[in-house]
C-alpha cells in the first residue's frame, strides 16, 4: 500500500509541476471492440467481461509484483552512485525531525532518482533525490485529502 501511495503521490506532484505533459494520443481512450453490434466503439471497458480458464489469487499477484519490483530495483541499483542511506541523509537534512515513510529507487524519464515520503506530525513531503550525486531535485509538500477535496471552495464564515 505504501508503494502504491508513493507512486500515486509522485505522479500527482509531477503532473502538478508540469514536468509531464502527455500528448493527446496518449490520453485518448483506446478503441474498445464490443461483441454487441450497436454498442459504442469508444465506450467504457465494462461493456464486456473476460473470463480466463486460469484464475490467480490477489496474494499471488502481490507476490509477483513484489518480485518484479525487487528485480527492477536490483537491476538499477548498480547504476546509482548514491546509496539509499545517503539519500535518506539528504532527505533528513532537508526535513529534520521528519520520519521517512518510504524510499524507493525509481526512474523519471530515464533519470535515476530516489523518491521518498517524509512525514512529521502535521505535514507530508515528496522528496526526490538524485541517485548520482545525492542532491535534492524536488521537495514538495503533499496536500492532505481535505485540502485536495476542498481546494478552491469558498470558506464559510462563522455567521453562516
Amino acid at each position: 500500500m505504501k508503494r502504491w501511495f508513493l507512486t500515486a503521490a509522485a505522479a500527482a506532484c509531477l503532473i502538478s509541476t508540469g514536468w509531464w505533459q502527455a500528448p493527446a494520443h496518449v490520453l485518448a481512450a483506446p478503441a474498445v471492440e464490443s461483441a454487441e453490434p450497436n454498442a459504442p466503439v469508444n465506450g467504457p471497458s465494462h461493456q464486456f467481461e473476460i473470463h480466463s480458464s486460469v484464475q490467480v489469487s490477489r496474494e499471488i499477484l502481490r507476490e509477483a509484483y513484489q518480485a518484479s519490483h525487487d528485480a527492477y530495483t536490483k537491476k538499477l541499483q548498480k547504476y546509482a552512485k548514491c546509496t539509499e542511506a545517503q539519500a535518506r541523509k539528504a532527505v533528513m537534512s532537508e526535513h529534520p525531525g521528519c520520519k521517512i515513510e518510504d524510499i524507493q529507487l525509481r526512474n523519471i524519464r530515464t533519470n535515476l532518482v530516489y523518491m521518498a515520503i517524509a512525514r512529521d506530525d502535521e505535514d507530508k513531503y515528496l522528496v526526490i533525490v538524485d541517485a548520482g550525486n545525492g542532491n535534492i531535485l524536488l521537495d514538495r509538500r503533499i496536500p492532505t485529502h481535505h485540502e485536495r477535496v476542498f481546494a478552491g471552495a469558498p470558506v464559510p464564515s462563522r455567521n453562516e
